[in-house]
């Protein structure tokens, strides 16, 4: 494999942290982290997400292949660009499962974990916003949007005893609003999230539609 720049090793650093990248690219990322310390605080922050669950986790060990065979059951194609949307969707996703719980960890690389309200990555390119319900509604969650190569966005929505459906879109600095998908919750809970051909810095917000096509949650991005 060629040698890889920092902007490969951005979009790989995720399944690393994972344990998820195939050994040829494996060993790639890795020759470029000896001498790169801005790609090596990247791949120790996702670790770190990743992590993180095992801390709030019941005290049992997961069995060995855990985490691949959760990320088998996603629907992936086989392509590099969505096995690195879903890899880093999974790390989103252990995010928001530790600020749910209310019980985020703030990692420090000197070996030392120390309990926060709030879980602290440093990557510029992810933003996070809470959803906020509409007058009248009771949907809430949290949202996680990633400028990159791909770029995505990942949800967890909560509405207490709903089977309901969301639809969600997109709003753009230039007003344009585009739908790119839907999901539905189950006993009140789902998460969702899939890459976007869209440049995430323009994003303002992200709404919630429901069936009738009105409005139950925002969340606003500055």
């Amino acid at each position: 494999m060629n040698t890889l720049g920092c902007d490969d090793v951005r979009e790989l650093a995720p399944e690393l942290a994972l344990g998820n990248l195939p050994g040829p690219e494996r060993a790639a990322v890795l020759r470029h982290l000896e001498h790169c310390a801005d790609c090596q605080r990247l791949v120790e922050e996702l670790a770190d997400a990743a992590d993180a669950l095992l801390l709030l986790a019941p005290e049992v060990e997961p069995p060995t292949g855990f985490e691949a065979r959760v990320l088998a059951g996603f629907d992936v194609p086989v392509t590099r660009r969505r096995r690195l949307g879903v890899a880093v969707a999974a790390i989103a996703a252990a995010l928001v499962l530790v600020i749910g719980l209310g019980a985020a960890m703030v990692v420090s690389h000197g070996g030392g974990r120390s309990s926060s309200s709030q879980f602290a990555i440093t990557d510029p390119g992810v933003v996070t916003a809470r959803f906020t319900p509409a007058p009248g509604e009771h949907t809430q969650g949290q949202l996680f949007s990633y400028a990159g190569k791909p770029s995505w966005v990942f949800m967890t929505v909560r509405d207490d005893g709903s089977s309901d459906t969301y639809r969600c879109q997109l709003e753009l600095a230039d007003g344009q609003r585009v739908e790119v998908g839907s999901f539905g919750l189950h006993d009140g809970t789902g998460s969702w999230g899939r890459t976007v051909a869209i440049d995430v810095h323009q994003l303002r917000a992200v709404r919630l539609l429901d069936e009738h096509g009105a409005t139950a949650a925002t969340a606003t991005l500055a």
